[in-house]
């Protein structure tokens, strides 16, 4: 069997936020709760604009715009734009879809809310991080509100090595474990058995980039949006209503911030 190593926008994109996230039971409905939830708390009304910061495939960008909202959406893997594009188009949804980078948002108080969600935050240094925050923040018009959905760091999930079928193949995933002095969570090497194509994929560096997650706790956070100018910061233990609040023990880490 051949073995190749790919890189993240090649391959590993679509395995994980396509092929791997479509085969996880009831992600549909899932997602239909994270859409409620954002548009409850973040108050938003039909023919509102919202940001979809590193929306993936997609999934969530859609559904805001099925509930009448104005939905401007962006990712850093023209693999996945693609992918949201042609759901858009086979949902029947117009959805301002692009390839962008999170550290060069460049709006000017534009949306009445602005959504990070599934934990994509902290993939880069310190500075570039909160970077990240301050264009979230310069995106909001006045009173916008930004959501953050993030792990826990006190409550992580049981990460374990395993092995999933999907579509073209078998995924195996070895644990992350997390680099305590640095609070980093440290991502594993992932293989992909590519049974169509007869190859074993492995993961080169560029795919690596992408596994490597700062975690950071509540009060850093929260100390975080305050200093690139948010008024108030919120906390929620999960993305379902009704709004639990947050905890040591909650399943998310979920921050809500006021411009």
């Amino acid at each position: 069997m051949e073995q190749v190593e790919l890189g993240w926008d090649d391959f590993w994109a679509e395995i994980f936020r396509v092929k791997h996230r479509g085969s996880i039971p009831g992600i549909q409905h899932y997602d239909e709760m994270v859409v409620e939830f954002c548009i409850q708390t973040l108050n938003l009304k039909k023919g509102d604009e919202i940001l979809d910061i590193a929306c993936g495939a997609g999934d969530h960008s859609i559904l805001f715009s099925k509930r009448g909202l104005r939905v401007t959406a962006f990712d850093l893997s023209e693999t996945l734009i693609e992918f949201a594009k042609e759901n858009a188009e086979r949902e029947k949804v117009d959805v301002q879809f692009y390839r962008g980078d999170m550290r060069e948002m460049d709006f000017n108080q534009k949306f009445k809310g602005a959504v990070l969600l599934s934990h994509s935050f902290g993939f880069f240094n310190h500075e570039e991080n909160k970077g990240v925050l301050e264009g979230s923040y310069n995106s909001l018009g006045s009173k916008g509100r930004f959501l953050l959905d993030l792990m826990n760091p006190y409550n992580l999930p049981k990460f374990q090595r395993n092995w999933t079928t999907m579509e073209g193949g078998y995924l195996l995933t070895e644990p992350h474990v997390l680099d305590a002095p640095s609070g980093v969570l440290r991502g594993r090497p992932a293989t992909f058995v590519d049974t169509e194509k007869d190859r074993l994929v492995l993961m080169n560096e560029d795919a690596m980039a992408n596994n490597d997650i700062r975690m950071y706790t509540a009060l850093e956070i929260g100390e975080i949006l305050e200093e690139v100018g948010f008024s108030k910061v919120e906390f929620w233990g999960q993305t379902k209503l009704p709004r639990t609040p947050y905890s040591a023990n909650c399943e998310r880490m979920v921050v809500v911030a006021t411009k």
